[in-house]
């Protein structure tokens, strides 16, 4: 008997977890990375992710990277987790 192999995967958006088999994903969500365990085991999967995702997305919240303006050639310090249309150092922000 072979098992599938998925991740746990959080949408960063709504916070909410679902299990991820490469190119698609599960139709469930729940609310806590523990409860996203137990349905992987209830469903024979094995787990990839051993570790909260959310929790590295909380540790990139507050670290910060240093970009420079496109504008005004200066340096400019934003959090790692800064969307392009965000960062000042990209096309996509003084394009909007």
């Amino acid at each position: 008997m072979t098992t599938t192999k998925c991740e746990v995967v959080v949408s960063t958006l709504t916070h909410r977890y679902y299990l991820s088999f490469g190119a698609t994903r599960s139709k469930s969500e729940w609310k806590t990375f523990k409860g996203a365990l137990r349905a992987a085991a209830a469903r024979g999967c094995e787990v990839l992710t051993k570790q909260d995702p959310m929790i590295k997305f909380r540790q990139d919240d507050k670290r910060t990277k240093i970009v420079t303006n496109l504008m005004t050639k200066k340096l400019v310090r934003i959090p790692v987790n800064t969307p392009a249309c965000c960062d000042p150092s990209t096309e996509t922000y003084w394009s909007m």
